[in-house]
């Protein structure tokens, strides 16, 4: 009898198939739930937010190179997810720019094991100190699961985005995240 897989596996992307397979990723996302932003004289606090409807919103993939930075998380032979570092050496820190997980595998420890890897890999690179990432304000699911994996609010930018793009929610922030890495997953 063939063991069924039930736990991802996380490689290095290493082939223009694996590339391929990284585009079928569905990046969509519903929440009922926000961080409406408040500003404050020189403060800002994040509000959580019933929303009804839910926001509901797909992400555009990027377009994607092979790298040793480059990582994808499979279910036997279908690719669930992946996520990508850059470094940025004058300041040691690693950014994760990419870190998706089709919504139907999500909860199943594809994220977790991506950021694992993600971790080991930055952890690899001579002076990288934390690791970086961006989200949304509207995106109350990855917000929560950076948050239990050890990263914290470190700052936020009301003007990142263009406020005539029509992917946007009103009100959509970039949230920043951070995680030292000697705080382990």
């Amino acid at each position: 009898m063939r063991k069924v897989q039930t736990t991802p596996i996380v490689v290095r992307a290493a082939s223009p198939a694996d590339l391929e397979t990284v585009s079928r990723i569905d990046t969509s996302f519903s929440s009922d739930r926000i961080y409406r932003v408040r500003r404050d004289g020189l403060a800002f606090y994040l509000d959580e937010e019933h929303v009804e409807p839910p926001v509901e919103k797909t992400y555009s993939l990027p377009s994607l190179r092979l790298s040793d930075r480059l990582f994808v998380a499979c279910l036997g032979d279908e690719t669930v997810g992946f996520g990508e570092l850059e470094f940025e050496s004058w300041n040691g820190r690693a950014r994760i720019e990419h870190l998706y997980v089709s919504s139907a595998h999500r909860g199943r420890g594809a994220g977790r094991a991506l950021l694992q890897a993600l971790d080991e890999r930055a952890r690899n690179e001579e002076g990288v100190r934390c690791l970086l990432l961006e989200t949304q304000n509207v995106n109350y699911p990855a917000i929560q699961f950076y948050r239990r994996l050890g990263f914290r609010l470190c700052g936020l930018d009301e003007t990142l985005y263009r406020p005539d793009d029509p992917a946007l929610v009103p009100g959509e922030v970039a949230l920043f995240f951070a995680r030292d890495l000697d705080d382990r997953i």
